[in-house]
């Protein structure tokens, strides 16, 4: 996908059923109207033709996936989404509440219970709205040596003390600087940003499981959980999803 940068509000809508593509469709254009939001809508009808579609089309800001497609499902399609773009919302709709433990492998934003109540879409659009404006203006500005380079907080998978020393672990890039965590910390006081432990302060948006094993960040990392954080941070990854 290609991104642009815009004021309006890229949605595509993935249902291979007809008639729920298009009431999900006229829900979004009336949450438009009412909000004065521009919005440009993608319709398909399977997840071969997002695929197909996907390299082609501008960025997307926000997409519905119906889970319970043919041949490729939503969730299969999520996945191969975040293969290419971390920020996008994903909102499943469903009509088993069965599949939402599934999403957080995908960070889904939402899931949304078939029949879809035109309320929970409303909100669901207005809270990713807000989200991508506060997004454009969370970042931090930390100095390496004479450099000083501006880092969105919401592209940080974790951090990291090691000795005097942070170290900011983004989806491509490992930035490590002098600084103590107890001050660093104070700039991450979003409810996404959450401390496992002493040394580890972990973005729930990337979190794919948590045991006692330790917390799974994107699938290939696992942190360590102090004893003493468990419920806190079970408590915060629960809020963060159903809020």
């Amino acid at each position: 996908m290609k991104r642009e940068d815009c004021q309006l509000m890229r949605i595509a809508i993935c249902e291979d059923n007809e008639e729920h593509l298009e009431i999900l469709e006229e829900m979004v254009n009336r949450w438009a109207k009412e909000e004065g939001k521009p919005v440009a809508i993608g319709r398909y009808q399977s997840a071969e033709q997002f695929l197909f579609c996907m390299k082609d089309e501008p960025h997307y800001d926000l997409a519905f996936l119906d889970i319970q497609m043919s041949k490729i499902s939503g969730l299969q399609l999520a996945k191969m989404i975040r293969e290419e773009d971390r920020l996008i919302f994903l909102i499943f709709t469903t009509a088993l509440k069965k599949y939402a433990p599934k999403g957080y492998e995908v960070s889904a934003f939402r899931y949304l219970i078939k029949p879809l109540q035109e309320d929970e879409v409303f909100q669901a659009l207005t809270k990713a709205s807000q989200m991508m404006e506060d997004r454009k203006r969370e970042a931090i500005i930390v100095k390496r040596g004479d450099e000083s380079c501006r880092i969105f907080k919401e592209d940080i998978y974790y951090i990291e003390v090691d000795n005097h020393h942070i170290i900011l672990h983004l989806h491509e890039e490992i930035i490590r600087f002098k600084a103590k965590m107890k001050e660093f910390e104070m700039q991450f006081k979003e409810p996404q940003f959450c401390k496992c432990h002493r040394s580890y302060i972990v973005n729930l948006k990337y979190v794919g499981r948590i045991s006692r094993e330790g917390v799974e960040v994107d699938g290939k990392k696992t942190l360590p959980i102090s004893k003493s954080r468990w419920d806190a941070l079970n408590h915060c990854y629960m809020e963060y999803y159903m809020t």
